[in-house]
């Protein structure tokens, strides 16, 4: 029978899931799991691999063989894409110094030291990521009472003096200038048809690779936002079972360039299914049939801005994310209330919509100040 009752010694954590401390054999020790049932199966066998003399105990245990145990503990909490990137960053930049070292023996020069060289090898992102990563590693070390204190508490992270807002890059606008040179070049990609289907829409990219034909209500001129494509724990990308966050489940009314972009697609999936229909078929498949991600749209825009410059029509870079800013500071020059923007984005909170997507152009700022020009004093 299923032991429900939680545990003496054992407590809820606040993000969910149970963790329980316990001692056997004079080893001190805890385990983390998202049930009870599941939180008696790990004490079960922690317990059986301290009475078999393989538990590594907290005066011994590397930092490589921690973090793989704190690791597994955050599974149930985190996204597999968290779950990927933690490894990638752990084995790239943590591990070559400090994978031998034992928990308890590490120095902050040795902390340094993986910053510096992240930062040499891979810029300041992967520095900052890779402390950060290990911030979070001493900090549950010290709820172990692994660990007195962190030596990566006061390490500050790396300060990128070249690089411009996320807004200003990744995150911006496009002219119609901007629009025009881009679709000229990708008219002949099996992706155009996506690009402007963000452009109308303000989905985001994984969020098409997601969607299904039984999300396309046709008789009510609604599209049903229901899922994206995420990152299982080994890197490979799958279709999620839910979108981002709660706020991104939501339906996106047509207007007529979407209902034309939809309709074109229903007669290239019927053309060469006939009836051999299967609503859970993707909408945009990629070029193999399957499923695109986010990864294969940056391809394509690369390489259409490469053509675009090879051809002598200038075209700065910009990341899939652009057709989405896009959308959204239009919507809001064209009038839409910000709330409903918010909906139609799937946000959570207004000031993420504004602040990050509602672009203000110069235009905008010199029409603002021409309306001025009516105050007589």
């Amino acid at each position: 029978m299923a032991k429900k009752q939680i545990p003496a010694g054992a407590r809820k954590r606040p993000g969910g899931g149970y963790e329980w401390r316990f001692t056997v054999e004079g080893v001190r020790t805890s385990v983390g799991a998202p049930t009870v049932d599941e939180l008696w199966i790990k004490h079960d066998e922690r317990a059986a691999e301290i009475k078999a003399g393989v538990y590594k105990a907290n005066k011994t245990i590397t930092v490589s063989e921690y973090f793989h145990e704190w690791l597994e503990r955050r599974r149930p909490y985190i996204r597999g894409g968290t779950y990927y990137n933690y490894k990638i960053i752990f084995t790239r930049h943590i591990e070559p110094i400090l994978g031998r070292v034992s928990m308890k023996k590490v120095e902050r020069r040795q902390v340094l030291a993986i910053q510096k060289k992240a930062n040499e090898n891979s810029g300041p992102a992967a520095a900052n990521h890779a402390i950060a990563l290990l911030k979070s590693l001493f900090k549950a070390a010290m709820e172990d009472e692994i660990l007195m204190r962190s030596v990566a508490a006061g390490v500050k992270p790396v300060k990128d003096k070249t690089k411009r807002p996320a807004r200003e890059t990744i995150h911006r606008e496009l002219t119609d200038e901007e629009l025009r040179i881009f679709f000229k070049y990708a008219r002949r990609s099996q992706y155009e048809p996506v690009f402007r289907f963000m452009l109308y829409t303000g989905m985001r990219a994984g969020e098409c690779g997601g969607l299904e034909w039984k999300d396309v209500d046709w008789m009510h001129e609604v599209i049903h936002v229901r899922r994206t494509m995420t990152q299982e724990g080994h890197g490979k990308y799958i279709v999620g079972k839910a979108t981002k966050s709660a706020a991104g489940m939501r339906n996106i009314g047509m207007n007529t360039n979407i209902h034309s972009i939809l309709s074109d697609q229903w007669k290239l999936y019927t053309g060469t299914h006939g009836k051999m229909i299967n609503l859970t078929d993707p909408v945009f498949p990629s070029a193999k049939g399957g499923r695109f991600t986010e990864t294969n749209l940056w391809s394509v825009i690369r390489y259409t801005i490469e053509q675009a410059n090879k051809h002598g029509e200038p075209l700065a870079r910009f990341g899939s994310h652009a057709f989405r800013d896009t959308f959204a500071s239009r919507a809001i020059r064209a009038g839409m209330p910000p709330n409903t923007l918010k909906e139609i984005l799937g946000h959570s909170s207004l000031s993420m919509t504004m602040d990050l997507y509602a672009h203000v152009s110069e235009d905008d700022k010199k029409k603002a100040m021409k309306a001025l020009e009516v105050i007589d004093l």
